[in-house]
């Protein structure tokens, strides 16, 4: 009767450069899955691994996973990373979604999911390590025109305010209730939110019982995702490469639209306060998803600036002009604090979340 039990594959997989609680998902993804047994086997065991993962935004990563390549020539040596690799290899992106993981880690135990590095990436790659710094160039944008701006100048009055376009209501702001009736669709009002150069007139208009019953989107809600459609992936004006800030207070992000790593850039300024320049060297994130987060945390008042703001310091940079970023870290307590903040450290406090995954693996 055994012998007529579908036999259950065993897929062994070494994990490196793994922090703890990363590693600690992985083994709750495996023990949740039931059609292959996933076995974690450890960088120093002798069973020969069907596939090894290596987590490279940490600072050996990339040269660790070249080092394993010539180890396990036989055995795929895939990179898990929140970039894109800068060089072809099996690539299993950040984070993990538990919907597509097991298929990716499928398909990569037989040599496939293979990431091909385009000409453009290469030049790009060549020139970074070239200088040995993460340097960006961005633009910036000013959140007081267009949309966002009269959305902006709207929600801080007391009287219920229409934004025509072209003669139409594409908005109805009512500061009273906190909430926004839109009067055309989404992808209308994204379309409109890109225009730098969208006229738009303000209008105020009478109570209206009904008007204010249809309005659902919330104001905070409405400015944080039109100002991620503004940004672009450009910095808002009049914050610099220099401009240190820091978050006043946790987002609720299950209620704002989403923002690619809004969880650990929320949870990294939360706890210190950098400039662009530092924030950019220690976090491996791309640069128009940092710029989308601090538009959005800018306009809706969680992004708590210095007095740079003053006017003082921004003298010679324009909305719309080309800046910038990145460069050596320079050698100062802001940027000390703020490494210190992305490493792992035994002395902080373990969160709940930590602590359950370390009962979860057997460690107290």
């Amino acid at each position: 009767m055994d012998n007529m039990l579908p036999k259950v594959k065993t897929i062994r997989i070494m994990l490196q450069d793994m922090g703890e609680q990363q590693e600690a998902i992985f083994r709750m993804a495996f023990k949740m899955h039931n059609t292959t047994n996933y076995e974690i086997v450890q960088p120093d065991s002798d069973i020969q691994p069907d596939l090894i993962l290596v987590d490279t935004d940490t600072e050996q990563g990339l040269a660790n996973w070249n080092k394993l390549k010539d180890t396990y020539e036989n055995v795929p040596v895939a990179i898990f990373s929140i970039k894109e690799p800068t060089v072809t290899s099996p690539y299993l992106a950040k984070p993990i979604k538990f919907d597509t993981l097991f298929p990716i880690l499928r398909s990569l135990s037989q040599g496939g999911s293979i990431y091909e590095v385009s000409e453009q990436q290469k030049e790009d790659t060549n020139t970074n390590h070239s200088s040995g710094v993460r340097k960006a160039t961005i633009h910036r944008f000013n959140p007081q025109r267009g949309l966002l701006g009269a959305l902006k100048f709207a929600s801080q009055g007391h009287q219920d305010i229409a934004i025509l376009h072209e003669g139409k209501p594409v908005l109805i702001v009512f500061p009273s209730i906190q909430r926004v009736l839109l009067t055309i669709s989404a992808s209308e009002l994204e379309k409109l939110s890109k225009d730098d150069n969208l006229s738009v007139v303000c209008k105020a208009v009478p109570d209206n019982p009904q008007w204010k019953e249809k309005a659902k989107v919330t104001i905070m809600s409405c400015l944080w995702q039109m100002a991620i459609w503004t940004a672009q992936g450009r910095l808002i004006y009049p914050m610099t490469p220099q401009t240190v800030f820091t978050l006043k207070r946790w987002p609720n992000l299950t209620r704002l639209a989403p923002v690619p790593e809004s969880m650990r850039l929320s949870a990294f300024l939360t706890k210190t306060s950098v400039n662009l320049n530092v924030l950019y060297k220690v976090m491996p994130l791309d640069m128009p998803d940092i710029l989308n987060y601090l538009s959005a945390t800018y306009v809706t008042g969680f992004l708590a600036t210095d007095t740079e703001f003053d006017g003082q310091n921004t003298k010679g940079h324009v909305a719309g002009e080309s800046v910038n970023v990145g460069g050596e870290l320079p050698d100062n307590q802001m940027s000390r604090d703020a490494q210190k903040a992305v490493s792992p450290s035994a002395e902080q406090p373990r969160s709940l979340l930590q602590r359950l995954m370390r009962k979860l693996i057997g460690k107290k």
